[in-house]
């Protein structure tokens, strides 16, 4: 494995790591479009785009949903109002719609040319299926109990009202989720192309899937090294070319650490500057007065 870390072209790794940042600006700017259409007094855009970039980056280290988890915690603090965090997890499940719809498109399109997971049931996946049926079940039985349950789950019934009207979705939406798609197929391909590796059409769908396939691992760490075994036990049968199963190891590891690096890292610095600005007292108009009139006054 070192003998094909060190012969990588950089150039591509670079263009690769590029193009995955700018598909995380993409998505975060639909998912902007979908708060300014369901919030009231929605945020500005940088504010929304630096939760979107860091949560991608902390999902990189726990999970998607711990992501999630940090893109509303980020953003709520910048929007005013009370149950603002229950209205973006809400826009959050309104842009996993479109999203998902996108995926369910590409899937068919690769099913359609022969490139594809195995679609056929399992008892793993019968598991996350049941699993997530009753965390479903026993949210909205616990929601129509309590009050602020209520409270919550109507906020979040807000938040996905983006939904309601699909041709302001499609117009809105969909335009940067779709572009999102294309710019992340692209990244993918640049990664094939810095490992020496087959940079097909079918191998760049195949390794989004081996990608979408560990996910189902909650732990990060842990969906990298299924999602490699996925990769290599199907690269072969699917693209018709064979390669080392160390190489694609080589390449499904190095690449995931890559982006778990640069987005760790991103994802700090982002927060960081977030709390410091956060940190900074905020003057009112009599208050930036006082503060001008003492300035002047010390003036030889």
């Amino acid at each position: 494995m070192p003998d094909v870390v060190s012969g990588l072209s950089p150039g591509w790794l670079a263009l690769g790591v590029v193009l995955h940042l700018a598909n995380q600006v993409a998505r975060g700017l639909g998912w902007f479009s979908v708060i300014r259409t369901t919030s009231e007094a929605p945020p500005r855009r940088r504010d929304a785009l630096t939760a979107w970039v860091a949560g991608a980056g902390a999902g990189g280290v726990v999970s998607a949903r711990g992501g999630d988890a940090v893109r509303v915690l980020l953003l709520a603090r910048r929007m005013p109002g009370r149950g603002t965090r229950a209205l973006l997890t809400g826009t959050l499940v309104a842009e996993a719609a479109g999203e998902t719809l996108l995926g369910l498109g590409l899937l068919t399109l690769a099913l359609g040319i022969g490139v594809g997971p195995d679609v056929s049931p399992d008892a793993q996946t019968g598991l996350i299926v049941a699993a997530t049926l009753l965390t479903l079940t026993g949210a909205v039985l616990l929601g129509r109990r309590h009050p602020k349950s209520r409270r919550f789950f109507t906020r979040v019934k807000t938040g996905c009202s983006a939904l309601k009207c699909p041709k302001t979705y499609a117009r809105h939406v969909l335009p940067w989720q779709l572009l999102s798609r294309v710019l992340r197929l692209a990244a993918l391909g640049c990664f094939l192309a810095a490992f020496h590796l087959p940079a097909t059409f079918a191998a760049v769908l195949l390794v989004t899937f081996a990608q979408c396939s560990g996910r189902l691992v909650p732990f990060s760490p842990a969906s990298v090294g299924a999602g490699a075994a996925i990769l290599a036990a199907s690269f072969g049968p699917v693209t018709g070319q064979y390669v080392p199963a160390e190489q694609l190891a080589a390449f499904f590891i190095g690449t995931s650490t890559v982006l778990t690096v640069v987005g760790t890292a991103l994802a700090l610095i982002l927060c960081a500057t977030q709390a410091s600005a956060n940190a900074r007292p905020k003057l009112d108009g009599v208050g930036r007065f006082t503060r001008i009139r003492a300035a002047m006054s010390t003036r030889p």
